[in-house]
């Protein structure tokens, strides 16, 4: 379907307007903020625009949702194919726009779980154009402030059933722990922080065709924001100190390429984050070895 990928972004759009009309309401009469009984407020521990929006609602139960269109390059952000620029992490290797919806538990303040499930639309708007309920996953986080730093980790399961990887790779489960670690430089509008992961993909078999993909990920990613109001933000991430194992030589551990990404944040709501960015590898910095990616998170209840 040619309209497709519009479709979606008529649909972001009209959610944009929706929480620009209610974000005053919403903010005011969540079941967290309703409680007398309830002694803190996770938005006095969590500040940053982004973390709030992508750790989901402060409602008992909710929805979380995030949309992603991973586009082409600088040339073609359209196009079917999707520049790949470092050879470890595992990536899709076509543009593709994908929705994530989960329901969220939260325990307390500090901790919650989701339980949720992916739909992918591979090279939306052509004839090798796919769509498909895919990689269900369940996540544990936790999150908290600690004077001017905040904090949030999170660990989870992912089941591959995208229908590229496996039949390309035939891979299966990823396991993954993620760490953001932000500090607040005072009134100044910086912050700074840095993002340790590491990730373990499983695999079906081992065969010719995954011998040499990714078997362990591991990563300290530094990065910075600065907030230049309520609404807009400037964001860049550095990934010069990745390192990753194939499946044949898994003790081996390779550095990665070194890439940058670069975007704005723009911020609706409390839980409405738009996220444009783009990327590229300091080794060989091309228009055609740049991507371009948009990301939104949307939380509900």
């Amino acid at each position: 379907m040619l309209h497709l990928l519009s479709i979606a972004l008529i649909f972001l759009f009209s959610v944009v307007g929706w929480a620009e009309a209610s974000g005053a309401e919403k903010n005011t009469t969540t079941l967290t903020d309703a409680s007398s009984t309830e002694s803190t407020d996770i938005d006095d521990e969590i500040k940053n625009s982004r973390l709030r929006a992508s750790t989901g609602s402060k409602s008992p139960l909710s929805i979380q949702t995030d949309f992603s269109y991973s586009g082409g390059s600088v040339y073609k952000p359209f196009g079917p194919t999707r520049p790949k620029l470092s050879p470890g992490p595992i990536f899709e290797r076509n543009t593709k726009l994908t929705g994530n919806v989960s329901a969220k538990y939260r325990f307390n303040e500090n901790n919650h779980v989701n339980l949720g499930t992916g739909i992918g639309v591979t090279t939306p708007g052509f004839s090798s154009q796919g769509v498909q309920i895919e990689n269900p996953y369940a996540a544990f986080s936790n999150l908290f402030g600690l004077s001017s730093s905040q904090h949030v980790w999170s660990f989870s399961v992912v089941k591959y059933t995208s229908k590229e990887l496996v039949e390309a790779i035939d891979i299966d489960y990823e396991l993954s722990f993620y760490y953001t670690y932000l500090y607040n430089f005072g009134d100044s509008g910086w912050q700074g922080g840095v993002v340790f992961l590491f990730s373990h993909e499983i695999y079906k078999e081992f065969n010719e065709n995954n011998s040499q993909e990714t078997l362990n990920t591991a990563g300290v990613y530094p990065f910075t924001e600065y907030e230049f109001n309520s609404v807009y933000s400037f964001r860049t991430v550095y990934r010069g100190a990745g390192f990753y194992s194939n499946r044949q030589n898994f003790n081996n551990y390779v550095w990665d390429e070194a890439t940058q990404s670069l975007g704005v944040g723009i911020t609706i709501n409390r839980d409405l984050y738009l996220y444009p960015n783009l990327q590229w590898v300091w080794r060989d910095i091309r228009l055609d070895k740049t991507n371009l990616s948009l990301v939104a998170n949307i939380n509900f209840f």
